[in-house]
């Protein structure tokens, strides 16, 4: 098992618990939050591939590019991650650069860095309904094209204790 990157909104030392498999793991905890993108293409810009706002969301568009696998666990929001997970993933904008490509007839950006980890996103939440899933399914899926992931996965849970995270 390779690098391993986990974004997560879950409580403190809960991740400890989830039996990681991996030779090494990135711990990212989204909580406390970090402040949200400014939209000010400083990443692109001035500091390419480095947020300009200076916070632990700094360089997390770097740490992207040095996984195996990027993990995102997040309560389920309306199909998608939880404000505080969303606010993380929109500052590693920089991990991928202002110039286009096209991808199955789609515009897309071009990768800023060779990598290209798998992606693994885990929802969790009560009463998840088939239209959530159905949105969060679409959403990763276009994720894992605009991070150039070759292989991504989805999976729903109940609660966070029933969360599993070993392969």
């Amino acid at each position: 098992m390779g690098k391993k990157l986990i974004l997560h909104d879950l409580p403190p030392n809960k991740i400890e618990v989830l039996q990681v498999a991996a030779t090494e793991y990135m711990d990212f905890p989204a909580n406390p939050p970090i402040l949200p993108c400014l939209g000010c293409f400083g990443c692109w810009l001035n500091t390419p591939g480095e947020c300009v706002i200076e916070d632990r969301g700094k360089g997390f568009a770097a740490m992207i590019s040095r996984c195996d696998e990027f993990i995102v666990i997040s309560r389920i929001v309306f199909g998608g991650c939880s404000p505080a997970v969303k606010a993380v993933i929109e500052r590693g904008i920089g991990y991928i650069s202002p110039f286009f490509r096209i991808v199955g007839g789609e515009m897309h950006h071009v990768m800023r860095y060779d990598a290209k980890p798998d992606l693994r996103y885990i929802f969790y939440g009560q009463d998840i309904s088939e239209r959530e899933k159905e949105i969060a399914q679409r959403l990763v899926a276009a994720n894992a094209l605009n991070l150039g992931a070759e292989k991504f996965s989805v999976s729903f849970y109940p609660s966070i204790d029933e969360i599993e995270i070993a392969k």
